[in-house]
């Protein structure tokens, strides 16, 4: 009787053993697949801030280039004025320059 009860013994610590080896495995496991989940995490918000750096960047390019042409646009037609001005005064001035002569 003794015996029986010394084996229940022996095999309970195996099994609990057994048990104990068991969880470590699996918690080294999950900890293994929450390691791997992080960084897939980390890398896809690293690519998604990439992304939408690259659609600021190229937004910002874009309105930056509207603005120089329409900058650009207005200054050739204030050139257009200054010398549509220049030219109806042109006879003015020769006008002036002759009258001064004589």
């Amino acid at each position: 009787m003794i015996e029986g009860t010394i084996k229940e013994i022996r095999d309970a610590e195996q099994e609990a053993a057994n048990i104990v080896t068991d969880a470590k495995r699996q918690s080294e496991k999950i900890s293994e697949e929450a390691k791997l989940a992080s960084e897939k995490l980390y890398s896809d918000m690293i690519s998604e801030a990439q992304q939408k750096a690259k659609k600021l960047r190229d937004s910002a390019e874009t309105f930056g280039k509207q603005q120089t042409d329409e900058a650009l646009l207005a200054a050739g037609k204030e050139i257009e004025k200054l010398k549509s001005a220049a030219k109806s005064r042109e006879k003015e001035a020769v006008d002036l320059i002759i009258s001064e002569l004589i």
